[in-house]
C-alpha cells in the first residue's frame, strides 16, 4: 500500500512534458518551437535569438488566402523580427504584435502549417511566456481568436492550442525557460490530502 501511495504522489508532482502531440483539434493556432508544432516549451541560453513559430494545426480546408493574429510576450526579450508566411504577404496590422495579413495567392495547408516566425532575442535565463490571440481589430466581430481568410472571402476564427480563459481571453501557449502547466491547489495538495481521508 505504501508503494502505491508513493507512486501516486510521484505522479502528481512530475513536471509537465515540454512536448505535446500536435493539437488534436481542427483549425487551431498556437506558438511552437519546432516546425512539427509539437514543442511548446524549451530552455534557452541568454543572449541568443530563437525562432517561435505561429502554426495552424489540423486545418480542414486546403488553403488560406490571408490570416490574422496578435501575440503578447512577457519576460526579458526583444523581438528582432517577424517573418510572415505565404506569397507576397501584406500586413496592415499597424502595430508590433498585431498582424492582419493578405496574401497574393493561396497558401496550401498541411497538418502543421507555418503562419509566421517570430524571432525572439532572449536577454536572460528568467521565464518568458507567450500568448497568441486575435488581431485588433478582429475581422470576426466579437472574437478574440486568430482568424484565417478562406476561398470565397470567408473569414473563420480558429481555435487556440492552449484554449481560452473563462472570460474569453487567450491562455499562455508557449514558454521559454518556464513551466508549461502550473499546478493549482485543487489538483495537487487537495489530491494528496484526499488519499488520507
Amino acid at each position: 500500500m505504501k508503494k502505491l501511495v508513493v507512486l501516486i504522489l510521484a505522479s502528481l508532482f512530475v513536471a509537465n512534458v515540454a512536448a505535446a502531440v500536435v493539437d488534436p483539434d481542427a483549425n487551431s493556432m498556437g506558438i511552437y518551437f519546432d516546425m512539427n508544432a509539437d514543442t511548446y516549451e524549451f530552455a534557452a541560453a541568454p543572449y541568443a535569438i530563437y525562432p517561435a513559430y505561429v502554426m495552424l494545426t489540423n486545418p480542414d480546408f486546403d488553403a488560406v488566402y490571408g490570416y490574422e493574429f496578435g501575440y503578447e510576450i512577457v519576460g526579458a526579450h526583444t523581438v528582432t523580427g517577424v517573418v510572415l508566411a505565404g506569397t507576397g504577404p501584406i500586413d496592415v496590422g499597424g502595430a508590433p504584435g498585431n498582424h492582419i495579413v493578405g496574401l497574393a495567392g493561396p497558401m496550401a495547408t498541411a497538418p502543421a502549417t507555418l503562419i509566421a516566425t517570430i524571432n525572439v532575442f532572449v536577454l536572460d535565463a528568467n521565464p518568458i511566456s507567450m500568448k497568441l490571440m486575435g488581431a485588433s481589430p478582429n475581422s470576426v466581430v466579437g472574437s478574440q481568436a486568430p482568424a484565417v481568410l478562406l476561398a470565397g472571402d470567408e473569414i473563420m476564427s480558429t481555435g487556440l492550442s492552449a484554449g481560452f480563459t473563462e472570460d474569453g481571453a487567450a491562455n499562455i501557449c508557449a514558454y521559454v525557460n518556464g513551466t508549461g502547466v502550473v499546478a493549482t491547489d485543487e489538483v495537487s495538495i487537495d489530491a494528496v490530502k484526499a488519499l488520507y481521508r
